[in-house]
């Protein structure tokens, strides 16, 4: 059966809550863009859902305890007999809230847009059944993410297991400069056509700190028009905007990348990829990057920056003991990122079953 959200649930307007940095709360307060401290009352339920009133529109939280809105966000509490509040909630995660926006600036949702909206809301048992799966398929999801997320631990642990803190050297390496053992091979390509279906891969594409590479496209389909550099699977490439985020990705393929970071290649003879990949997302070259680019109102560095760093170099055959191990882990890496992406694939594809 249609319904207008208004007729199924009630809109809670957010309310100013100056007591969003009260440690000794005991209902946390929700603005749009997720959790902001705890408050000593509360304005919803529990079991309700958060939806951005301004700011992040699109991003809907199940609160599956009481808590305080503000006003930037909307509370929505279902009526229970009609809609269950976790089918409400997936619901919204498959609406585009965005499309409601009239604003220019900040995107902005009304409660009288809101309350229009239309659901097709099936029986009961149906939306106990539709919510089982879809969170059967989010748990296995979530658990695949925590499986990334301890193999990227392992490798961080073997990297100081390995060759211990090197902000300190305390296996007292000899101290390399930066040109010793890597350079900056940028090789500027503005034949477009020849690289057309090369990977194009933007500084956005570049995950902080885990450097995964993801959301890119090819040449032709970004419609490159601008020179960029060429890097193969032996360089690391390093984002020289906003440092801070720390976006250093070990490629495993040919491609161009953004003129806004340095492809980098390590001399073979006395660096590999895998240690110097892992030395550059530590803290011995962060703290060192950082240092230039908070000097300077545009947040980057540049080559001559780069090129001064240096650090301790461990033995070659120490440094390749560690790449074997990264590679090994990186196999299992892939087949659970191929299962994560296999059930993204089946979860996306089950929403726009349940609610288009």
């Amino acid at each position: 059966m249609i319904y207008k959200l208004e007729e199924i649930l009630t809109i809670v307007n957010g309310k100013n809550q100056k007591k969003v940095e009260n440690p000794e709360g005991k209902y946390p307060i929700y603005g749009s863009g997720g959790i902001m401290g705890y408050a000593d009352q509360y304005l919803c339920e529990a079991n309700a859902v958060v939806i951005g009133r301004k700011g992040s529109i699109n991003n809907p939280l199940f609160v599956d305890e009481p808590f305080w809105n503000v006003d930037t966000a909307f509370g929505l509490i279902a009526n229970d007999m009609i809609i269950q509040p976790k089918f409400l909630f997936y619901f919204c995660k498959q609406f585009n809230f965005e499309k409601l926006n009239t604003t220019v600036t900040i995107p902005s949702l009304t409660k009288a847009r809101l309350s229009k909206i239309e659901i097709d809301v099936p029986d009961i048992d149906i939306q106990l059944l539709v919510i089982d799966v879809l969170d059967k398929i989010n748990e296995l999801i979530n658990l695949y993410k925590k499986q990334l997320d301890k193999l990227d631990l392992i490798v961080k642990s073997r990297f100081v297991e390995t060759f211990g803190n090197l902000n300190v050297n305390e296996r007292h390496w000899r101290i390399a400069r930066f040109k010793e053992f890597a350079l900056i091979d940028t090789k500027m390509i503005n034949d477009f056509e020849k690289y057309a279906d090369y990977p194009h891969i933007g500084i956005d594409s570049i995950e902080k700190v885990t450097g995964k590479l993801q959301g890119y496209k090819s040449v032709k389909e970004d419609g490159v028009i601008s020179g960029k550099y060429l890097f193969t699977s032996e360089h690391i490439i390093y984002s020289k905007i906003r440092p801070n985020l720390n976006k250093v990705a070990l490629p495993n393929f040919e491609g161009l990348c953004s003129a806004d970071a340095y492809p980098i290649l390590p001399k073979k003879d006395f660096c590999n990829r895998e240690f110097f990949g892992y030395a550059m997302r530590s803290d011995i070259f962060l703290n060192y990057i950082l240092a230039f680019s908070s000097r300077t109102n545009l947040p980057k560095v540049n080559k001559k920056q780069v090129e001064g760093f240096e650090m301790p170099l461990p033995p070659i055959n120490l440094q390749n003991k560690f790449s074997t191990f990264v590679q090994k882990v990186d196999k299992s890496k892939l087949e659970v990122q191929k299962a994560l992406e296999k059930t993204e694939i089946l979860y996306k594809a089950l929403m726009q079953q349940y609610f288009n």
